[in-house]
């Protein structure tokens, strides 16, 4: 059977490491990476090579700014 002093150090640490990791996914600036994503996106629309319309327009920016928001870890 687990001792008395396992199961106390189990019941501290166990909320301990749950909070610890809510501080770590709040430290994401949201505003700032989305930011960053109308940035990113913004420079993929600029740097299309050929004379685009405003659908290949869009469907860059688009595709460019989602990718960026997977990578973040936001919702786009």
């Amino acid at each position: 059977m687990l001792s008395t002093r396992t199961l106390f150090a189990v019941a501290l640490l166990v909320p301990f490491l749950g909070t610890s990791f809510s501080t770590e996914a709040a430290k994401v600036d949201v505003r700032a990476a989305r930011a960053e994503c109308f940035r990113q996106a913004n420079a993929a629309v600029a740097n299309i090579g050929f004379s685009p319309t405003t659908g290949d327009k869009n469907a860059v920016g688009q595709d460019a700014y989602r990718e960026c928001c997977y990578k973040a870890g936001i919702r786009p």
